[in-house]
């Protein structure tokens, strides 16, 4: 499975949240679009690698222009 980073300053922005899990953030992104996708789960601050329950990422990480931390 390939993951896509989301873009710097989305990282940078949750590196600054509390994590849920050792390296990795749950987060609520926002899309270029204004869609609100919840249930995010970040690794390492930069890489998407589930969504709710599935590990089917279904858009693109480099769309995302904002988050906000569910934790």
């Amino acid at each position: 499975m390939t993951f896509s980073d989301l873009p710097e300053e989305i990282q940078d922005k949750i590196a600054g949240y509390p994590e849920f899990k050792y390296g990795v953030n749950k987060v609520c992104v926002v899309l270029d679009d204004g869609t609100k996708v919840p249930d995010v789960y970040v690794a390492w601050g930069k890489q998407v690698i589930k969504v709710g329950t599935s590990e089917e990422i279904k858009f693109d990480p480099s769309r995302v222009v904002d988050a906000f931390n569910e934790v």
